[in-house]
């Protein structure tokens, strides 16, 4: 009688599939030329030349032009931010999609690309690369040839905001897509609509050290895709709520910073009406930051006689006179909302919630 196999354990299954995952392939080189083989790409650090110490050698058997191949001609590389870059040592030139990358230069490869040596006519590779399907489809064509996506930074009821990174400076963005109002579109929509081109002119128009600057945009037939420079120090709130309080000397190094910021706003006839911790934006994670003010969605361009009547803005940063229909207010409100973040930096603690906040329910009913 045939001895019967063994009966793999759920220890030996674990294991299994713990070997799969740790040897599944980041990216994959496929070879353009009949010549070559393609490459899956495990290892964190790969290099391309005629050289035999070269992780991917190649000679003229399998090169045509080898010529046009240097030693070390490029290298990928996969880093600890889950980009991965291609750097460029050749002398005759490594190129990504039919642009140069110019020697000991680097820059980010993404999905899709081309590689070309010597030429940009002689592609050798299209590379491959194990990517987030929701991270790709964020970006329309034409901006994914400039940035590559890599995280979430936030999202909410019209739109998110991702970090981006510009695949031949490498410099890093936050990259927000908002929605565009369908076409049966509801009051909300319309007025999401007109917050869209609000803020799309005061960032295209003014420009200071306190204030979130925008770097392009471009619109889609359902999207506008707003292009800010990266805060990475991340939102005021969530170093307010740290385990430890906000030294008095630092809150005025931050609260001062907040205050020319408005200032600028006001001199230049922007009224923000939603400033919150949330909407101010920190350069670091350690001490005394820089800040810029940012989400321009609902502010308001006017003269100084002007007046609003709008009820906007987040209820426990929002003047009283805001929170009440048809009674008119002025930029003032903003120094409202100032006096309020003022106050929850100092204390951590709402001046105004919850009682405040029930009040304001009631009233607006």
């Amino acid at each position: 009688m045939e001895d019967l196999p063994l009966t793999q354990t759920q220890e030996d299954i674990v294991a299994s599939q713990e070997l799969d995952e740790i040897r599944r392939p980041w990216g994959r080189l496929c070879a353009c030329i009949s010549s070559m083989m393609s490459i899956d790409l495990f290892e964190p650090v790969y290099t391309f030349g005629r050289a035999p110490s070269c992780d991917i050698f190649v000679d003229e058997r399998q090169f045509p032009t080898i010529l046009n191949v240097s030693k070390f001609h490029f290298k990928l590389s996969r880093e600890d931010n889950d980009l991965i870059y291609i750097t460029d040592l050749s002398k005759n030139g490594t190129f990504i999609n039919k642009t140069k990358i110019g020697k000991n230069n680097k820059c980010v490869i993404c999905n899709d690309d081309v590689i070309a040596i010597g030429q940009p006519s002689i592609i050798a590779y299209s590379f491959i690369c194990d990517i987030n399907r929701e991270d790709f489809e964020f970006l329309p064509r034409e901006l994914r040839q400039k940035y590559t996506i890599t995280k979430l930074l936030g999202k909410g009821s019209f739109g998110q905001v991702r970090l981006a990174t510009d695949k031949h400076t490498l410099e890093q963005f936050a990259i927000k897509r908002i929605d565009k109002p369908r076409s049966s579109i509801s009051t909300r929509q319309r007025g999401n609509s007109t917050s869209i081109k609000t803020e799309v002119e005061i960032l295209s128009s003014f420009s200071h050290a306190f204030v979130i600057q925008m770097r392009e945009v471009f619109e889609t037939e359902n999207e506008v895709f707003l292009v800010l420079e990266y805060m990475s120090g991340g939102e005021l709130t969530s170093r307010i709520r740290s385990s430890l309080p906000l030294p008095e000397c630092e809150v005025k190094f931050i609260f001062y910073q907040i205050l020319l910021g408005v200032r600028y706003l006001h001199l230049n006839g922007v009224t923000h009406r939603d400033l919150k911790p949330e909407n101010v934006l920190l350069s670091t994670q350690n001490h005394y930051p820089a800040i810029k003010i940012t989400d321009f969605g609902l502010s308001k361009i006017m003269d100084d006689i002007s007046v609003m009547e709008t009820v906007c803005g987040t209820v426990q940063y929002a003047a009283p006179e805001v929170l009440r229909f048809f009674e008119p207010y002025n930029r003032k409100v903003d120094v409202w909302s100032l006096g309020v973040i003022l106050f929850y930096m100092l204390s951590r603690k709402q001046p105004f919630a919850p009682r405040y906040a029930l009040f304001v329910h009631c009233q607006i009913k």
